[in-house]
């Protein structure tokens, strides 16, 4: 059954203060100008639940909540019997304070970071306080282990009575110590390691280090909806923001639905992710920065009128440390910009793309596959640093730079033709989507000195189709667990 909103039935408006930090054991009463948020730990006429120690029982929409502390400091569980409820930012762990040299020890007073787990169990719904920045924050040495199921997917929204807003909320932001561009390692010429700190998304601290393998934790069979607060004039958070996060995180089945800003985002690192599905998320679907080196596997994104371009991409920071992610099997359907450039890839980007379909929502041909936008990217597209294997390519124009039409990038695999996608399965009928040959990494990056996807382990899964769905599938990898409407 496809997910929706239950329970609750009005909008909060006003803004909750002073909510966090105190424990369920307190004899505490708290009311919010329009009472819409009541906090007394035994009822205030709405529902009453039992909150743990670490959370003040709070009243939503007449609905009793447990609120999730402003600050988690040792390991905790959100469970699946109770609803739960960020007032304003949550910050797990100190390690975006800033670090030493050495990961794990900050710089201030040469201690460990907090090494902090947050468990969230299947079925669990966190709602976030309506019109306001409340998010949640990962920091480095910490961990976010969100392990939802097909069945019982982990949805995060806000507190209004349905998923179908956008920008109502802030987001969720992981750090990790993974490598990033802006960043300098000495160590790599037989040098001594320096400090990284990256002033990271949303105003979250600092991120990044020395290690692309470290975890970040699980998000399994996770919703966000409706978030990407503004902040500040232009400045919104990310659906899910991956910030310097190593390949040991476990990120599947993962959705982002109506987020103001990106999508998801990922600023450096090398973490992995598989069976995304973006719908209807306002500026670019998936976007990668400051050297992100990870991989996609099976990515649907759907995008509307209001949605900017499908793939925005750069690499920024240190120019000679490219990003240059590997994504596998996508199926894009562009709307809104996306329908006049799909992909926009630019500020010396890497990138490589097989297996996957780019089309429209509507069906109707793109203007534009592939834009690339300054000189650098175009020297990566002539140095097989960009590349776009046995994809469909359903545009008028597969690639241009500078807005003219341009030949720069090899089209060996590429097939110009009709996406037809089915707007139910999202599966190809084109003929060229069919019957490929699985990839040979390990061939590929010999001739693509930048693509590390031989690198990625047992990561990938071997296909032979062309986008995010088999054609033919009996079964299909989204249903069940996605926003109700939303496919």
């Amino acid at each position: 059954m496809e997910i929706k909103k239950l329970m609750l039935a009005t909008v909060i408006f006003g803004a909750v203060g002073g909510l966090y930090g105190c424990s369920g054991d307190e004899d505490a009463t708290i009311t919010i100008e329009g009472d819409t948020v009541v906090g007394n730990n035994g009822g205030n006429g709405g529902t009453s639940v039992d909150c743990p120690d670490f959370a003040l029982e709070v009243t939503v929409n007449n609905t009793g909540m447990c609120q999730v502390p402003a600050t988690i400091m040792e390991n905790v569980t959100l469970t699946s019997d109770v609803p739960w409820f960020m007032a304003s930012r949550v910050t797990v762990g100190n390690g975006n304070q800033e670090m030493s040299a050495t990961d794990g020890i900050l710089d201030a007073d040469d201690t460990p970071v907090a090494e902090v787990v947050l468990t969230i169990e299947a079925g669990t719904e966190v709602f976030a306080q309506n019109d306001s920045f409340a998010n949640l924050i990962i920091t480095r040495g910490s961990q976010i282990m969100a392990m939802g199921t097909a069945a019982e997917p982990i949805v995060f929204s806000s507190a209004d009575a349905d998923l179908e807003g956008s920008g109502e909320w802030g987001g969720l932001i992981l750090h990790g110590y993974g490598l990033h561009n802006v960043c300098d390692y000495p160590e790599d010429m037989g040098g001594m390691p320096v400090d990284c700190n990256i002033d990271s998304e949303g105003e979250s601290g600092f991120a990044g280090g020395h290690d692309n393998t470290d975890s970040s934790g699980v998000l399994n069979y996770v919703v966000v909806a409706e978030a990407g607060f503004e902040f500040s004039v232009g400045n919104e958070i990310n659906g899910i923001s991956f910030v310097a996060v190593g390949s040991g995180t476990e990120v599947d089945f993962i959705q982002v639905h109506n987020n103001a800003d990106d999508g998801v985002e990922f600023y450096g690192g090398a973490v992995n992710a598989s069976h995304l599905v973006l719908t209807g998320n306002q500026d670019e679907s998936i976007d990668w920065d400051e050297g992100y080196v990870g991989n996609i596997q099976f990515a649907l994104v759907i995008q509307n009128d209001g949605s900017d371009h499908a793939i925005e991409a750069d690499t920024l920071g240190n120019p000679t440390f490219l990003s240059a992610p590997t994504v596998v099997n996508a199926t894009f359907l562009g709307a809104g910009d996306g329908f006049s450039e799909l992909h926009r890839l630019k500020d010396s980007t890497g990138g490589f793309i097989h297996n996957s379909v780019l089309t429209s929502a509507s069906g109707m041909p793109l203007d534009v596959c592939v834009a690339l936008e300054d000189a650098d990217t175009l020297t990566n597209a002539m140095n097989e640093a960009i590349a776009y294997n046995n994809v469909i390519a359903d545009c008028t124009e597969f690639e241009t730079s500078d807005g003219t039409p341009s030949m720069l990038l090899d089209r060996a695999t590429v097939t110009l033709t009709a996406g037809l996608v089915d707007e139910t399965t999202y599966a190809s009928a084109a003929a060229a989507a069919d019957g490929l040959m699985p990839i040979d990494f390990t061939a590929f990056d010999a001739t693509h000195p930048e693509s590390m996807a031989s690198q990625a382990g047992d990561f990938f899964e071997d296909t032979d189709y062309a986008g995010a769905v088999e054609p033919g599938a009996a079964t299909l990898w989204f249903e069940g667990w996605t926003v109700e409407d939303s496919l």
